[in-house]
C-alpha cells in the first residue's frame, strides 16, 4: 500500500518560511535600535535573529531546538539590556 504524504510537507516548509520572515522583523527593529542608539546588545541580537530568519529562509536551518534557543538568547540579551538601564 502507497502512503499518500498530501501537502503536509508543502505546509512543513511554508510553516518554516513563515518563522524565518517573522523573525526578520525583530531583527531590523534592534538593528535599527542599534544604529540609534548605539547599545551593543541590541546589535547582538540583530545579528542572531538576522542570521536565524537568513538560515530559516535559505532552508539550512529546520531544528525546532536550535531555533527556539537562537530566539530565547535574543530575548535575554534584550531584557538584560533593559535591566541594566534601569
Amino acid at each position: 500500500m502507497n502512503r499518500d504524504p498530501g501537502r503536509q510537507p508543502e505546509r512543513t516548509l511554508l510553516a518554516w518560511h513563515r518563522t524565518g520572515w517573522a523573525t526578520l522583523v525583530p531583527a531590523l527593529l534592534c538593528l535599527r535600535r542599534w544604529l540609534h542608539g548605539g547599545e551593543p546588545l541590541y546589535a547582538v541580537s540583530a545579528f542572531l535573529l538576522l542570521t536565524l530568519g537568513v538560515a530559516m529562509l535559505c532552508g539550512l536551518l529546520r531544528r525546532q531546538s536550535v531555533v527556539s534557543l537562537l530566539i530565547a538568547s535574543s530575548g535575554v540579551l534584550l531584557l538584560v539590556g533593559i535591566v541594566v538601564r534601569l
